[in-house]
């Protein structure tokens, strides 16, 4: 992998659906199915929508 970030960023655009996790404040596992991101900057910010 020469360029990772580049490797990752054509990854993201190839995707179908996302998965967002997170936990909750009461320690909860949270998971989201996504549509693909619509748009991104770089491969840390994302906008998404619902399916």
């Amino acid at each position: 992998m020469r360029n990772p970030k580049e490797t990752i960023g054509k990854m993201i655009d190839k995707a179908g659906n996302a998965f967002l996790s997170y936990v909750d404040g009461e320690g909860f596992p949270i998971t989201k199915a996504m549509l693909k991101p619509r748009e991104r900057n770089g491969i840390k910010e994302f906008w998404f929508s619902l399916p």
